[in-house]
């Protein structure tokens, strides 16, 4: 029973007009001038969100019916600034007494939606929301055609309005929704199957591949050109803005303007407002003309027909230093494409921290300049690894379990390879000391938020520059004669920014030892994965990208087992001396299941880690050896003396270890590699192709050992 003290405790105090809509005590200091007071019209919820990539949602009271306007005003103040009490929580298993101002809004439009549908059924005030009216609008959730998980949330939302109304300084009355009461079992659409383990699926080679590519080259190659093309643009604007006239000024724009007035030349030209225009920033700032003087030179010679005419480029006195594919890449850096290289540059280190770390989006957008310095040497003078200190959101919460809207350090850095430590020094760069390294004011050329943006770039803001980052990426490779670079859609639609470390994950978990873009080894970094110094490349301290990459493997092994059990009844054969216990292995042992687990991560994260677990019963492939191996420790020779490993090395296979096994599939694929060594063999100087040659003839001895070995279903060895 709720006692007297409880009740003071846990209730709100009624609000007047002029209330801020968040306490004090919430609000959070990034968004805190953005707070409005309870009798506006809309309400930010901008004040509760710390996290500076996260969406700044608005409460717009002009979607509520105006009879239950004023109701619903009080009972979202009470959700924003109240808390739920201890014994709602403790009964319902709830996280959080305290909800997220994501949570917060999206309870609030289901809150709207249903004053919408109560206002059509006549109902003028919560009061008259009885268990009857509740029982049919949970019903009309049933059959809305939505996913079952999708009607749980719903039913939550209605479950917390009644909650809240108890909280409520002047309670109206709300009746505990039945399916709380009784059970919600009545209230759900019939349970469907579950489909893929994750709706998010990783990105195909054939467009991360090239996709890291590109994104590499303007980080590592082209970056200090764009740079110098972006400071420069900005210098000759400023100028152009603050000249003043002057004869000297005059003379310089009248020498620049002769070849044109007089010949006929190219007309410095830029798009304005979709036209080409006379370039009068860039002219004034090479000449140092003033404003008037450019216009007056642009009327007298009617240089903006001249330019739509004989559109020319705009070249800036600068070296060219980047190449693509050993050639400079501009014949000149143009005042034109400052802001677009710019941004494409700043989307093209997103692309190379998010795939190359493994870090969630708004992880990587909430990084700051400074979070991953030089380290220092050790005492034999061996400097250690970059480790990137930056905060996390998704799971960050207090002492009580509420989350923290600012989120919190993690406990554990992630360690860096030097491509993300190239793109975070060339963010560095590109925003000013201790900022957001996407700070939204140093990438957001051109904003049109209705809302003070302070803090990072958004996700889908990211999502749309990915998009144009693909576009002028496949333009400039059709321009540069690369059209094996040009960027191919993925085959399940838009890249996004969550599908990075899904990725990855597939990647390090199912090409162990392989190559994606410019020899990025997979095997290499799920070493470093592995490693225990600072809890290894991509760590967490609360899982994290292990889970994922524990999943993924868990899934490939699970493939692995069943097509060489699919392979050998279709009477191929195998060989190795691990052959006929794999067999037994993928007949009989038990299927890994993750996959069936659609929303419950942790169980499914904890079914991948007993899968892997279960030493010598697990099937993993290595495409790059071309072989199976059935992993059992004891027996594995890809292990450092003393190593205990519960998975193999796969970038270390050694010939002959007691633990592999080859298919007639495999022993194929390797005649076609060693018969495309011999080709390359051919083009190289003697000695290179010897060593190719060697190499071919080492691979069509394996595949020779393999039929001569090799045995099939009706062929069983003795």
């Amino acid at each position: 029973m709720t006692t007297a003290a409880e009740v003071d405790r846990f209730r709100m105090p009624l609000p007047g007009h002029d209330t801020p809509v968040v306490s004090d005590a919430r609000v959070v200091a990034l968004h805190a001038h953005l707070n409005t007071h309870y009798g506006a019209s809309e309400w930010p919820l901008a004040p509760l969100v710390g996290n500076p990539s996260q969406s700044l949602r608005v409460i717009r009271w002009s979607k509520c019916p105006a009879s239950l306007r004023e109701e619903m005003r009080l009972l979202t103040w009470t959700m924003i600034n109240g808390e739920l009490r201890p014994t709602f929580v403790k009964q319902r298993r709830t996280r959080r007494s305290r909800l997220g101002p994501d949570t917060v809004w999206r309870t609030v439009e289901e809150w709207l939606r249903m004053a919408r549908w109560l206002d059509e059924r006549g109902v003028s005030s919560l009061a008259q929301c009885d268990g009857q009216v509740l029982h049919e609008y949970g019903l009309r959730l049933r059959d809305s055609g939505v996913s079952r998980g999708r009607v749980i949330n719903l039913l939550g939302c209605v479950t917390r309005l009644w909650a809240f109304d108890q909280l409520s300084a002047l309670p109206v009355g709300v009746a505990r929704p039945p399916w709380d009461e009784f059970g919600v079992d009545d209230y759900l659409p019939a349970e469907k199957g579950s489909g893929g383990e994750n709706s998010r699926e990783p990105l195909s080679t054939e467009t991360m591949g090239p996709l890291l590519i590109w994104a590499m080259r303007l980080v590592d190659d082209l970056a200090d050109d764009i740079l110098a093309t972006w400071h420069e643009s900005r210098r000759l604007a400023e100028r152009a803005c603050s000249a003043t006239a002057s004869a000297e000024g005059q003379a310089a724009l009248d020498a620049c303007l002769a070849p044109i007035v007089a010949d006929g030349a190219l007309v410095p030209a830029n798009w304005n407002q979709g036209k080409l225009r006379f370039a009068r920033s860039y002219v004034g700032g090479i000449t140092g003309a003033s404003t008037r003087q450019v216009d007056t030179a642009i009327k007298r010679y009617g240089l903006t027909a001249k330019a739509a005419e004989c559109p020319g480029p705009c070249p800036l006195d600068l070296p060219v230093m980047g190449l693509i594919a050993g050639s400079p890449w501009r014949e000149a850096l143009d005042f034109t494409e400052a802001g677009t290289l710019f941004r494409q540059l700043g989307t093209a280190a997103f692309i190379v921290l998010s795939y190359l770390t493994g870090m969630r989006p708004e992880e990587v957008l909430g990084m700051r300049s400074g979070c991953c310095p030089d380290p220092e040497p050790d005492e034999d003078g061996i400097p250690g690894r970059h480790l990137i200190r930056s905060v996390h959101y998704k799971t960050a919460t207090d002492e009580s379990g509420n989350h923290l809207p600012g989120g919190t350090e993690r406990d554990v850095p992630w360690v860096a390879i030097t491509p993300a430590v190239n793109a975070i020094r060339v963010l560095e760069r590109m925003v000013p000391p201790g900022r957001l390294l996407f700070d939204h004011d140093a990438h957001d050329l051109v904003s049109g938020s209705r809302l003070s943006t302070r803090g990072a770039l958004r996700p889908g803001g990211m999502r749309q520059r990915i998009e144009d980052f693909v576009a002028w990426a496949n333009t400039e490779a059709e321009a540069q004669g690369l059209e094996n670079e040009m960027i191919p859609p993925d085959p399940h639609g838009a890249i996004g920014t969550a599908r990075f470390r899904r990725t990855l994950a597939w990647h390090i978990a199912r090409r162990p030892g392989g190559l994606v873009a410019l020899a990025i080894q997979y095997g290499h970094m799920r070493t470093a994965l592995n490693t225990e110094v600072s809890g290894g490349y991509g760590t967490r301290s609360r899982g994290g990208i292990h889970d994922m990459l524990a999943l993924e493997t868990a899934l490939a092994t699970a493939e692995t087992a069943a097509d060489l059990h699919d392979q050998f009844e279709n009477g191929e054969g195998v060989s190795g001396p691990a052959a006929r216990r794999a067999l037994v292995e993928a007949a009989t042992s038990r299927q890994f299941e993750g996959r069936e687990v659609k929303t419950d991560f942790a169980r499914k994260y904890a079914a991948a880690r007993r899968h892997l677990a279960r030493d010598g019963s697990v099937l993993y492939d290595n495409p790059h050896a071309l072989l199976i191996c059935l992993y059992k420790h004891d027996r594995a020779l890809c292990q450092r003396d003393g190593a205990v490993d519960d998975a193999p090395t796969l970038d270390r296979c050694v010939p002959g270890c007691g633990n592999a096994l080859r298919t007639d599939q495999q022993a194929a694929l390797l005649r076609e590699r060693a018969a495309h060594i011999d080709k390359r063999a051919a083009l190289h100087p003697k000695p290179m192709g010897d060593r190719l040659r060697a190499n071919a003839d080492k691979l069509r001895a394996f595949a020779d050992e393999h039929d001569q070995f090799r045995f099939t279903r009706q062929e069983r060895p003795a």
